[in-house]
């Protein structure tokens, strides 16, 4: 079994998106601080600032450039989706896989509850459940692919025993959350294929 062009870039996508954003805005405070200095005057008695406000005038423009290219590149994926959905499938599938992915990665996601522990100096250290993180590692990169015909869930199974254990035992938990969903489509039994977990959904 092979990811679909969806299941593919959906994280891709929403990293170039959240590094696109994080650039505007460090462009936006880079772009007010060379407002302040110029406001301030500093620049006309000290040559230190001109050479200051020079640099990030270059600095913006660098990171205008970059953010613009990496939002035209997640822009380009996401509308080459909503054309293939649009020719071959429905547009409206496509915004119920984006929410459905949203949803089932929110259910399988775990709490991690801290657990303070005393050392023998009397300082108390919190740490966190290592089972728990991989677990939430894994279930991060889970995706929902709806298409007419069948609906397709990958998940990405943990290294570690205990978390693979976990996602084992939720297995049937899954089953029903997505059968609710999709109430127009049979769920078999779950396959494994290498380190990935498929639950397919056919069309009754």
């Amino acid at each position: 079994m092979k990811k679909s062009f969806f299941q593919k870039t959906y994280n891709l996508i929403i990293n170039l998106t959240i590094i696109g954003l994080i650039c505007f805005l460090a462009q936006f405070c880079l772009g007010l601080f060379y407002q302040a200095i110029e406001l301030s005057g500093l620049s006309q008695y000290n040559n230190s600032f001109i050479l200051i406000n020079d640099s990030l005038d270059n600095i913006k423009q660098v990171i205008l450039v970059f953010s613009i290219s990496i939002l035209a590149i997640s822009s380009i994926l996401v509308i080459g989706q909503l054309l293939y959905r649009i020719a071959k499938d429905s547009l409206w599938n496509y915004f119920k896989s984006v929410y459905q992915t949203i949803r089932m990665r929110q259910f399988l996601k775990q709490v991690e509850y801290s657990e303070p522990i005393v050392t023998i100096e009397n300082q108390t250290i919190t740490r966190f459940n290592p089972v728990l993180s991989k677990f939430n590692q894994s279930v991060r990169k889970c995706t929902v692919d709806i298409h007419q015909e069948e609906v397709s869930i990958f998940l990405k199974l943990p290294r570690t025993q205990q978390a693979q254990k976990l996602l084992k035992d939720m297995e049937e938990h899954i089953k029903e959350e997505i059968s609710n969903y999709n109430p127009n489509y049979y769920f078999s039994t779950p396959l494994r294929v290498g380190n990935k977990l498929w639950f397919k959904g056919t069309k009754r």
